[in-house]
């Protein structure tokens, strides 16, 4: 009589199955939560980090402003009030980008600009369709009070 290649499973104890199959079943569901949680805790870096570059971009952009506009009311020239404004963000982050297009000074001393910078991603910046998501770009107004 030809021996069945699965006779030794049929010789188990159901008990000794049961065992078997339940260490499978958790180590599959452990290695999806794993993975679950990897996915979400890079995800959850990239949001935080998108938030926070938006908020000190903002921050920075006003204080830019600020400056930019305390040095228009004592030279009363736009490209001195410009780098003023651009050293003043490079002083707080050195990636900060001052923008020319938009730099404008009004007639009372208030200076408007852009400033933008990149945020530091683990993923969005590696995927093309949404990479631009992590280029941050924040209008400020500063006047600086006369004095």
């Amino acid at each position: 009589m030809a021996r069945s290649p699965f006779r030794l499973a049929e010789n188990r104890t159901p008990q000794a199955r049961t065992l078997n199959d339940q260490g499978g079943i958790v180590l599959g569901w452990l290695t999806r939560i794993v993975l679950f949680f990897a996915v979400a805790g890079l995800a959850l870096f990239d949001a935080i980090s998108i938030g926070t570059t938006a908020m000190t971009v903002a921050d920075q952009g006003s204080f830019a402003a600020l400056q930019a506009s305390e040095d228009w009311q004592t030279s009363k020239s736009v490209q001195s009030a410009y780098n003023a404004a651009v050293a003043a963000a490079a002083s707080e982050n050195p990636a900060d980008v001052i923008h020319t297009d938009d730099f404008k000074v009004d007639d009372d001393g208030t200076v408007h600009l852009t400033v933008s910078r990149n945020a530091t991603t683990l993923i969005i910046f590696r995927i093309g369709p949404i990479k631009d998501w992590a280029h941050i770009e924040r209008h400020a107004t500063g006047k600086a009070v006369d004095g």
